[in-house]
């Protein structure tokens, strides 16, 4: 996978896979009132396809963990520790 755009700086994150696009960023407010979301996209051309969630942070908390255990199940980031579970 090949890292595109990172800058911690404004959150960004934007990835290759192949053709294939994957883009995580904060998004402000859409609406007064509105809360702000993180913005998962993957842009996949050669299926024709686009994908979009608007996760909140609780949530993109949560996927956040969920690929880091799934990651350390594979190739943990330190021998001396077992991953917790999510």
């Amino acid at each position: 996978m090949a890292l595109v755009h990172h800058d911690p700086r404004d959150g960004i994150l934007i990835t290759k896979i192949g053709q294939a696009e994957i883009t995580v960023r904060p998004e402000p407010p859409a609406s007064t009132g509105a809360a702000p979301v993180v913005l998962l996209r993957v842009d996949a051309p050669m299926l024709d396809s686009l994908a979009a969630a608007y996760l909140d942070p609780d949530e993109a908390r949560a996927l956040a963990r969920s690929l880091l255990w799934a990651a350390d199940q594979l190739r943990p980031a330190s021998p001396w520790r077992t991953p917790p579970r999510p």
